[in-house]
């Protein structure tokens, strides 16, 4: 009878090394731990400037705009195109408004605001142009974009019913 072949001996594990590695996986999750719990505090009142995301703006500017666009939905239909476009424009002017009701206070402590509320009257000055002069009605541009694309950048993140109406944006006001 043939014997088998001896098998070599298992290698003893490095027992050390093993305790290195748990010890190094406990620290680092301990690490994410503490992060994910002093995060929010840590970072608490540091605006976002590329978003509405201070609480008492951005319930203002949602509610605002589901109103901006039931006050446009209601423009009545009869009107010629300089008393209708006149009167999306006043809708906008409310909007505004009510958002500008909130304060300095509350409008300094989210940073992109005021550009955006300065965006939306912005547009209303060139439409009114438009119709004052009987010209076409061109989007404004801000740094080689039109503002309506600035606009959306800051409402991407929950408030898409801010984005600029489709008939605010007609090259021939009181007609889109």
């Amino acid at each position: 009878m043939a014997v088998p072949p001896p098998t070599p001996a298992e290698p003893e594990p490095d027992r050390a090394r093993s305790r290195r590695i748990t010890t190094l996986v406990l620290l680092l999750s301990g690490a994410v731990a503490a992060l994910w719990v002093i995060g929010p505090y840590w970072f608490e009142g540091r605006d976002d400037p590329t978003a509405i995301d201070t609480k008492p703006v951005r319930t203002t500017v949602a509610a605002g705009c589901t109103e901006l666009r039931a006050g446009l939905a209601a423009v009545p239909a009869g009107l010629g195109p300089a008393e209708r476009a006149e009167a999306e424009n006043r809708v906008v002017e409310e909007f505004v408004g009510k958002v500008r009701a909130l304060g300095p206070e509350a409008l300094d402590g989210d940073a992109p605001v005021e550009d955006w509320l300065a965006d939306w009257e912005q547009l209303v000055a060139g439409r009114r142009e438009a119709v004052r002069a009987g010209t076409r009605f061109s989007t404004p541009v801000v740094d080689n974009a039109p503002i309506n694309v600035r606009m959306f950048a800051l409402i991407r993140s929950g408030l898409e019913q801010c984005d600029v109406p489709i008939a605010l944006l007609s090259p021939e006001p009181g007609r889109g």
